[in-house]
């Protein structure tokens, strides 16, 4: 959300709120700094930009890539099909190991993978946070190309196809804890 904890579900999610929200589903989600990076891989990234090393992260790691003019369009909004794209490299598969033409090849493994369930925009289409939310959950429950659970590869557990968002709670607490009657069940 943003500084006033609203979600904006509708608002159009840019190139570079993506690359964070790439990383943040990644294993890379704990080796970002606090101010920029120090350098740019793209002319429209200034190294100190809020953005830069989550951007730098996901461009080196395939997730997504720049224009043939040296930008990178931080503050375009992102497409369906660049996020479908994504969330598959992501998952380990390369454009090269779809079969089609792209987009279409991307769309199709992503639609088959169930990435796009939730999602109601065709190509072209911009996504929205919503949009986002829906993709990345369903990232979490999503087979990788080894066939392991790809929330279970970054070491969370999944029952039944389902995140176990208690125990991703717990990962993150040090005590003492305390709970009030109506509070969840927890392992400890």
């Amino acid at each position: 959300g943003d500084a006033s904890g609203n979600l904006n579900l509708d608002g159009t999610v840019t190139r570079a709120q993506f690359a964070k929200m790439a990383v943040s589903a990644s294993s890379y989600q704990d080796s970002i700094g606090e101010n920029g990076s120090g350098y740019s891989l793209f002319s429209d990234v200034k190294s100190s930009c809020w953005a830069s090393e989550y951007i730098k992260i996901a461009v080196q790691e395939g997730w997504m890539v720049g224009y043939t003019d040296g930008s990178f369009r931080p503050y375009g909004a992102v497409t369906l099909e660049q996020a479908c794209t994504a969330a598959l490299r992501m998952l380990g598969y390369p454009s090269s190991a779809l079969a089609g033409s792209s987009p279409a090849a991307q769309l199709n493994k992503a639609g088959a993978l169930g990435l796009r369930d939730q999602i109601t925009l065709g190509q072209g289409g911009v996504m929205t946070r919503r949009d986002c939310m829906y993709l990345f959950y369903n990232l979490l429950t999503a087979r990788n190309s080894s066939g392991q659970t790809y929330a279970a590869a970054l070491g969370y557990t999944v029952t039944n196809g389902q995140v176990d968002y208690a125990s991703v709670v717990e990962d993150s607490l040090s005590g003492p804890y305390v709970c009030g009657a109506s509070a969840p069940s927890l392992s400890f």
